[in-house]
């Protein structure tokens, strides 16, 4: 299999490519469960494509009126008051190292805030994923933001980085300083015990255009 290099790790070249699109979006059917595959019949499963591709599109359309200068003012003063965070451009550097990690989307104008126990492995984690089926929605079509984990390798374009073993206990306390408007993070941060706990904490975003005043 064809691979490529990224921040000086190999990642593995895919046939709808290292970048996100509307077609490759969802690029085969995958379930978090076997619960799933039992309740999707092909008209259901026509039925939920249909709304997770509204819900790509109307993600979309907030991230073009998002104001990339703005944007950067905004990571520039994160930085600024956090300066444990780095830049990094080898993610070979990480292997096994422990901490807090700032994935930059530049295109976009957007960043995901996260913290791991080994970040190399974690955020190869994010780029390798194809996002479940039934896990592309949190919330509903209208206020779900698009995961992480929807975007592809080279989609990142910046990975900054705070190098500690105290992990989990910062993260919420992060995502809280940088404005959510610029944020992928579907959840407040910490350890979360499962789906419901997750629920709990879900963020939601107006994904209107008409909502959005800036």
């Amino acid at each position: 299999m064809p691979y490529n290099k990224h921040f000086g790790v190999k990642i593995f070249g895919k046939s709808s490519g290292l970048k996100l699109t509307r077609e490759n979006y969802i690029e085969k059917i995958t379930f978090h469960n076997s619960h799933f595959k039992e309740r999707y019949t092909d008209l259901v499963l026509e039925a939920n494509k249909a709304d997770r591709l509204y819900n790509y599109d109307r993600n979309m359309d907030y991230f073009r009126i998002l104001n990339k200068e703005e944007f950067n003012i905004e990571l520039k003063s994160f930085l600024s008051n956090n300066k444990s965070f780095v830049k990094i451009t080898d993610l070979a550097s990480l292997d096994g190292k422990s901490g807090y990690y700032i994935m930059v989307l530049d295109e976009y104008a957007l960043a995901y805030i996260g913290t791991s126990r080994d970040i190399k492995k974690r955020i190869q984690q994010h780029w390798r994923m194809q996002m479940n089926f039934d896990r592309m929605i949190f919330g509903n079509k209208e206020n779900s933001i698009l995961s992480i984990n929807s975007f592809r390798a080279l989609d990142t374009t910046r990975i900054f980085v705070n190098l500690t073993s105290e992990i989990y206990s910062l993260e919420d306390k992060l995502i809280s300083q940088f404005d959510n408007k610029y944020l992928l993070n579907r959840t407040s941060g910490g350890l979360l015990n499962g789906l419901s706990d997750a629920i709990v904490n879900r963020k939601i975003r107006a994904l209107s255009t008409k909502d959005n005043n800036f």
